[in-house]
């Protein structure tokens, strides 16, 4: 908990100076895997985050991802 709170300060800060922020391993590299909507809420939710990658291991994994990620 404490890494994730410095990691969005850190974040806070790169904004306030103007840098674009690109969020890597939204889903935390599969962990994440059963919990995607509770992670992308939480990622987008921020309001930080100018650009995202995520992972998929199949075009139908992909388009749930879309929809999911349309919904939040």
């Amino acid at each position: 908990m404490r890494a994730r709170k410095t990691v969005v300060s850190v974040m806070r800060e790169m904004r306030a100076a103007g840098k674009g922020i690109v969020g890597m391993k939204i889903l935390g590299q599969g962990a994440l895997r059963q919990r995607q909507d509770e992670a992308l809420r939480y990622a987008l939710g921020l309001g930080l985050l100018d650009a995202f990658t995520i992972g998929a291991e199949s075009i139908s994994e992909q388009k749930d991802l879309l929809q999911r990620i349309a919904a939040v």
